[in-house]
């Protein structure tokens, strides 16, 4: 009864997922890396960074399984076709599974969601007819994959690294050594396990990576041994050598045939005696189904065939099969232009400590993706950038832009070429003096301001603010609040022409700068709200500017915000908080109050999204009383709850999430708004019955007032445009669907006179 009830509950979580997964979200997800490989009759399914495609071996087509179309979480960590149900389990890192058929998928987050289980790691899988053992750090779990279900646990108290079937006997490799039970008895207790003795000095059965049948033996692969000489494949109760090999790292088995892998090679086994060695490739992972052809997980080469000609003779039968996408999954700052959108990995944590990643540029012109890798700059200026945090376009020319690096100094590129790298011998950029990290250029904050002069922070300097004129002459201010600060991050140039600049931590506090580059002398830590209430949090994170040309700050304790901000300043240090109705209890409370908010932007129809350090995306609508949209893990195909940066595309609206799982968009309603209604239009049109009864007008002057009538002039619908564009549900005002006809749509600007500026066609 008891499993019964929870398949009842996984179906229906799968059903209230679909109905949740809507067009208006894209994932863009890195497939850069190929790691894992596993083939059906008519197809190869792989994981690339985590996510998962499938090649069509008849067709040659590709197609991308992510969270924004059919699976339920993020980053892939196993999968394994099983030819008995012709479906594929997929294991996610987070312990969360789903099943894959022609069907669709299926859900199964027991593990994930179990309270019980401390230690929920997942180390490998074993097939076994319609049923999936999976080795646990608790012990095992058997799924069905024909009904899609959990049917048993085997609650060991101890890691298992891996399970098989023999001769009736089921035996699980584990950390206190192998042990083995009868099928037919209760293998929920544990005391109908016994311990499987190996009489072999050369191997210690205690760290066994994984157990396997092989030729009707009972086989070991051994890789924990600190003498790697002895690393490798093992059978029978003695042990007896297959092969040793120092760099073995995995074992498959597909098609009765006994693949292994090796750092630089691998071994094709058709026995326990003789196998065939192709060496100088790496791959992650293979798999076959015919035995004369090999599919291989081949790393940054993609997903590759390759097939036997003859004894140990093979030829590469495909090119790289690679899906264009972002060169990895860290999307940390984002930058939109009207045609591209610049993305870099990121060179801090929240913490403001560096993260070494490589200093990587993603292009993405609406088609297709680009990179700047370290390698194009290490080849011209013989720097390695790393840690890359910051992007400024040159507002002259899109294509030219300057990027920040938390160590590196500043680098200039136009297109795809590298023109400069700056640094403290060619510029005025300094590297601290401290003697942790002597010579390093930490440089953050990279913006443009109107002229084309791109400012920067310099953290640990004499002078803190960097400028480089669009002459190539750079000026530096020494602002006394900034001086030696550890870490300065980001510049806010607002409208009336004021910087305002966050220190992250260590005496975190907003600096002013105003339009004539004079300064206040200390950095305003502490705040007073609109009830007189002090507000002082930890760290001030993040700033933007809105369209009534109030400032935003995002800091550890929510958002505060700035209704003059040009009159802030040391000895007037008034903030506004957001407060809001809490509809249970009709209770006042701050809003997002203890949630870090790691960024902050403002779309064109005003509305404010905010990034948060585990509770997902919230919108606050024009008027800051409202949260339109709360997107997280749970209720919509956000990749992560953990944000590092949002940034929208003001021509399609297109809203750009940055995740620590990767990068995904919405499509939003709010674009700019035109100078006069000549482009305005309406899609789609005419509405036929099969549409979700959803029209866009677009095309619209800023903050439309959108009036809908039918031809005798009888008010349909009314509302104003978000920006430049608005939507209608063809419903009227009692909700009901509008009869097929023809509507016509007024609009009318805050000064302008009403006029019809386009019609839309109904067919019900």
């Amino acid at each position: 009864m008891k499993h019964i009830s929870f398949t009842i509950i996984t179906l229906f979580l799968f059903s209230l997922y679909s109905s949740a997964t809507s067009e208006s979200w894209k994932t863009y997800l890195s497939y850069f890396t190929t790691q894992l490989v596993e083939e059906s009759s008519t197809k190869v399914y792989a994981v690339a960074e985590g996510a998962l495609f499938s090649y069509d071996k008849e067709d040659n087509s590709i197609r991308q399984f992510n969270k924004s179309n059919y699976l339920n979480d993020v980053s892939i960590i196993a999968i394994h076709y099983n030819t008995t149900t012709k479906s594929l389990l997929i294991v996610y890192e987070n312990a969360n599974m789903d099943i894959l058929s022609e069907d669709g998928v299926i859900n199964l987050p027991y593990l994930q969601q179990s309270t019980q289980v401390r230690n929920k790691e997942i180390y490998s899988v074993f097939l076994y007819k319609e049923y999936a053992y999976i080795a646990t750090g608790f012990g095992i779990m058997v799924v069905n994959m024909e009904k899609n279900e959990i049917t048993e646990t085997y609650n060991f108290s101890f890691i298992t690294t891996s399970c098989c079937i023999y001769k009736n006997y089921i035996y699980a490799s584990t950390e206190t050594g192998i042990i083995y039970a009868p099928l037919d008895v209760n293998l929920l207790d544990i005391n109908n396990w016994t311990p499987y003795e190996i009489s072999s000095e050369d191997i210690n059965d205690k760290e066994i990576s994984r157990i396997f049948v092989y030729k009707d033996q009972l086989c070991y692969l051994f890789t924990g041994s600190a003498n790697t000489e002895k690393n490798g494949i093992y059978y029978g109760p003695g042990a007896t050598p297959v092969v040793t090999e120092p760099t073995i790292k995995s074992i498959k088995l597909a098609n009765e045939e006994l693949l292994a892998i090796c750092t630089s090679k691998f071994l094709i086994f058709n026995n326990l005696t003789s196998f065939d060695t192709i060496n100088n490739i790496s791959i992650q992972d293979i798999t076959t189904s015919k035995n004369t052809t090999y599919w291989l997980a081949a790393g940054v080469n993609g997903l590759r065939a390759i097939g036997k000609t003859g004894t140990n003779a093979y030829q590469v039968k495909s090119d790289s099969i690679q899906i264009n996408g972002p060169r990895m999954n860290s999307p940390y700052k984002i930058v939109c232009t009207d045609s591209k959108v610049y993305l870099i990995a990121g060179g801090k944590n929240t913490s403001g400590n560096q993260m070494n990643n490589d200093g990587i540029i993603m292009i993405y012109d609406y088609e297709k993706w680009k990179y700047i890798d370290q390698n194009t700059v290490i080849k011209a200026f013989s720097i390695h950038p790393m840690d890359y945090n910051g992007i400024a376009i040159d507002p002259a020319n899109e294509d030219h832009f300057y990027v920040s690096a938390f160590g590196r100094g500043v680098f200039e590129f136009n297109g795809m070429e590298v023109l400069n790298a700056y640094h403290k011998d060619n510029s005025l950029l300094e590297t601290t003096n401290n003697s942790s990290w002597m010579n390093m250029h930490y440089i953050d904050g990279a913006c443009a301001d109107k002229e084309g002069n791109i400012w920067f922070t310099n953290s640990l300097a004499e002078y803190g603010i960097k400028i480089l004129r669009p002459d190539r002459e750079w000026e530096r201010l020494q602002v006394p609040a900034l001086t030696r600060q550890e870490c300065i991050n980001d510049i806010l140039i607002t409208s009336s022409g004021r910087k305002w600049v966050n220190i992250l931590m260590n005496e975190s506090g907003i600096v002013i700068i105003d339009e004539y580059n004079t300064y206040f002398t200390d950095a305003i830590r502490t705040f007073t709200n609109q009830e007189g209430k002090v507000f002082s949090p930890t760290y001030y994170t993040s700033m933007a500017e809105d369209k009534d040309e109030y400032v935003w700050v995002g800091t550890t304790d929510g958002p505060i915000y700035f209704t003059q901000p040009d009159l802030v300043s040391e000895d007037r240090n008034n903030c506004m908080r957001v407060i809001l109705t809490n509809e249970d209890n009709g209770e006042l409370y701050y809003f997002l109050e203890n949630n870090r908010i790691n960024c902050i932007t403002v779309d064109e129809g005003n509305r404010k999204w905010f990034g948060t350090n585990g509770n997902g995306v919230y919108v606050l609508n024009e008027n800051n009383d409202e949260v339109i949209y709360h997107f997280n893990t749970t209720n919509s195909p956000l990749l992560s709850d953990v944000i590092y940066d949002i940034e929208t595309n003001k021509i399609t609206g297109e809203v750009f999430i940055g995740t620590d799982k990767g990068l995904i968009s919405y499509q939003g309603e709010a674009i700019a708004g035109k100078d006069d209604y000549s482009d305005v239009y309406t899609y789609p049109n005419p509405v036929r019955p099969e549409y979700d009864d959803r029209v866009t007008i677009t095309g619209l002057m800023n903050q439309t007032n959108i009036k809908i009538t039918d031809l005798n002039g009888n008010l349909i619908y009314h509302t104003k445009s978000i920006g430049g564009q608005a939507s209608w549900n063809c419903r009227n005002k009692s909700g009901q669907r509008v009869a097929t006809g023809i509507y016509l749509v007024f609009g009318k600007s805050e000064n302008g006179p009403e006029s019809v500026v386009t019609k839309i066609a109904i067919i019900k």
